[in-house]
């Protein structure tokens, strides 16, 4: 997704025929993720789509749902014109959390707000949502696979709003027994992704400091040669695929189901690294985080620490500082993860866990202070 900007004119005419009805068009792209075979089946239900799941296949699988957004990013979508990247910031939020537990996500339903009705723009989010779908497929036999089935969803012209926002409510299947809790211990190692700057979280803060305080524009450049634009706009990365490749490998090479492995994963978002403390539910452990490994923060982080003054405790309590997702493994299974983790994502071993409390501690990359979370 990254790279292109999928609304044009020559998409909207190539996907939007205005001689066909719009709703046609949006259904079409749907039923393209609704799978021919296998253990769930779609079928139209008059305008909506009715979902048979064959209860003998899933009796063995726990389901987990989950529901996120973009929030104020969509106003700097409509206004850059990056709707694709918009899209994949809602549905990175919902698949990237379900997988945390081991829950792979099979099906999804979305709700599209727009500040005015747009049809080449609506076709043009259905159908980057259809590409994300077809393109992190959900295996339900070896070798078989199908589309993440998109089973209804909604648009909504709502003319006392500003921007986009795409809601997505997805649904996540782990087999009984394999769930990941989230149970750091003594000893386990904790492995941390690279993020692609951003994502998600956070905007509200740089629109102040850009658009309101400095009176800056979407088109100022930056120092290190991008537009404010451009960098508050870059899409969230979908970890997805590299955590669903270390769950099978661990499976299938290591002989171990991921959960005697894994001790616990968090999806870097609202919070920050704050939120490692979701690793700690049972207060009796410490996570501490060094800043000698190799997954610096972006530019627009050290911006925000330089330029804004923003001090260590509120960066890491806001933003990602570099690092989008985090793993607690046991260390004898630390150096097959970071062998599939890095061929989707930079990924390094970024601290410890001992026993404690409960207490996050993080050394500053910004000014080697200690920042600490209990």
């Amino acid at each position: 997704m990254q790279g292109k900007n999928w609304y044009d004119d020559k998409m909207a005419k190539e996907i939007y025929n205005p001689s066909k009805p719009f709703n046609d068009e949006i259904r079409a792209l749907i039923k393209s993720t609704h799978p021919s075979k296998g253990p769930i089946k779609v079928s139209p239900f008059g305008k909506r789509f009715m979902v048979d799941r064959d209860p003998e296949y899933w009796k063995d699988f726990s389901e987990l749902t989950g529901t996120d957004g973009i929030g104020t990013k969509g106003l700097l979508h409509w206004q850059m014109n990056t709707l694709n990247y918009g899209v994949q910031d809602a549905f990175a939020m919902v698949v990237d959390d379900l997988i945390e537990g081991g829950f792979v996500p099979v099906m999804l339903q979305n709700h599209i707000m727009m500040q005015e009705e747009d049809p080449g723009k609506i076709l043009t989010a259905i159908k980057s949502l259809v590409e994300l779908c077809i393109g992190n497929k959900w295996e339900y036999a070896e070798g078989k696979s199908n589309p993440i089935i998109i089973s209804g969803g909604e648009t909504a012209p709502i003319n006392t709003m500003q921007g986009f926002e795409m809601g997505i409510t997805g649904t996540g299947y782990a087999r009984k027994g394999e769930e990941i809790q989230y149970d750091a211990r003594p000893g386990d190692l904790v492995i941390g992704l690279a993020s692609s700057g951003v994502h998600s979280n956070g905007l509200s803060f740089y629109r102040e400091e850009f658009f309101q305080k400095r009176k800056m524009g979407l088109n100022n450049e930056l120092p290190w040669g991008v537009t404010i634009g451009e960098e508050l706009t870059k899409p969230t990365d979908i970890y997805l695929p590299a955590i669903k490749a270390l769950i099978k490998s661990l499976k299938t090479e290591e002989k171990v189901p991921a959960g005697k492995a894994i001790h616990g994963m968090v999806h870097i978002t609202g919070g920050g690294l704050s939120k490692l403390r979701e690793l700690t539910p049972k207060k009796n452990t410490d996570i501490e985080i060094s800043n000698t490994h190799n997954l610096g923060p972006q530019e627009i982080f050290r911006y925000a620490h330089d330029e804004f003054g923003v001090p260590s405790e509120k960066m890491y309590k806001r933003f990602n500082n570099g690092i989008g997702y985090v793993i607690a493994i046991d260390p004898s299974y630390s150096k097959h993860a970071l062998g599939i983790l890095r061929k989707h994502f930079k990924a390094e071993v970024i601290g410890e866990v001992r026993s404690g409390t409960g207490k996050i501690t993080i050394e500053s990359v910004y000014d080697s202070s200690m920042v600490a979370y209990q």
